[in-house]
């Protein structure tokens, strides 16, 4: 019982360092003039939606709802398959914060997409300590990418 307090208590933690990283995206849509580049924020912003409901279920903040996390790990599997591809053109916008790397290295990028891809499809909502165990290796993927791709 001590070990499952402490694994959500982990989970949290890092649910909140990670939404502390995609937090910056949170630029009203209404100031970004490049479609691409706004469909791209919204992109990202539903990806964060997900994460918070599940973040805050496998911690035990909010109740397990095995509809509300099956819903959620749908949303963010059809999120993560669009996100390579929502950065396939080189848009760019002020509001926006990708970096220039992300065009000038995209396998690296491809690959981090596809290691977030991955770890999604790995989500097992069955339980919420089903959930806790397999959230945290998506949160690497999401920190890994932003580290190297997205201003801080």
């Amino acid at each position: 019982m001590h070990f499952k307090r402490r694994l959500y208590v982990a989970i949290h933690i890092g649910l909140t360092v990670a939404l502390a990283l995609v937090g910056g995206i949170v630029y009203a849509t209404e100031t970004i003039n490049n479609p691409e580049v706004r469909a791209r924020v919204e992109l990202m912003q539903g990806l964060k939606a997900q994460m918070k409901l599940l973040g805050e279920t496998a911690s035990g903040a909010q109740p397990f709802d095995a509809d509300k996390v099956s819903a959620a790990i749908t949303a963010l599997q059809q999120g993560a398959d669009g996100v390579a591809t929502a950065f396939r053109p080189k848009a760019d916008d002020p509001a926006s914060q990708a970096l220039p790397e992300i065009w000038a290295s995209p396998a690296e990028f491809r690959q981090k997409t596809a290691k977030l891809v991955k770890t999604v499809a790995d989500l097992d909502g069955a339980e919420q300590g089903a959930l806790a165990g397999t959230l945290d290796p998506v949160l690497a993927a999401c920190k890994d990418c932003h580290g190297r791709f997205k201003m801080q």
